[in-house]
């Protein structure tokens, strides 16, 4: 091999070796949210007992990556909120509905004490997108998530 077309591939696979390096390290801190919805690419799917499960205005729940939350009195769509428990500043679970403040608190330890409205959007950073939104039906007690 001659020395000038060594350089060159030694150019090209350092090149390749850095956007590389950089991709993988981008994804720690990144206020990007992730496009996959929880639960491995396919739509989360969670059914609860609304006399059982959420009772209460301002009762939650979190679980198969769905933090629900009954924000009104009455069994329809409308008095819930159903939006992805992952914290979009690093990925950790959201850990707790404040029904006083009405806010979505990330208090994990990576969660550096982001907090949400209950539509998902930021009301303190440092996470700077909003939480994703799910369809919610509710047919009697029994709510699903898709």
């Amino acid at each position: 091999m001659e020395r000038r077309e060594f350089v060159s591939n030694l150019g090209l696979t350092l090149a390749l070796a850095c956007t590389a390096g950089l991709a993988a390290c981008s994804k720690g801190g990144s206020d990007t949210p992730d496009p996959t919805p929880p639960g491995g690419g396919t739509t989360p799917k969670l059914s609860l007992n609304l006399a059982a499960d959420l009772p209460n205005v301002g009762d939650f729940k979190i679980a198969g990556g769905v933090i629900i939350i009954r924000t009104s009195a009455g069994n329809t769509a409308a008095s819930f909120s159903a939006l992805s428990s992952t914290c979009t500043h690093q990925g950790c679970t959201v850990s707790n509905f404040n029904n006083s403040s009405k806010l979505i608190e990330c208090n994990a330890p990576c969660g550096h004490g982001s907090r949400y409205s209950t539509t998902g959007a930021v009301n303190t950073g440092p996470a700077t997108a909003a939480l994703s939104a799910y369809t919610i039906k509710v047919d009697g007690n029994a709510l699903t998530v898709s």
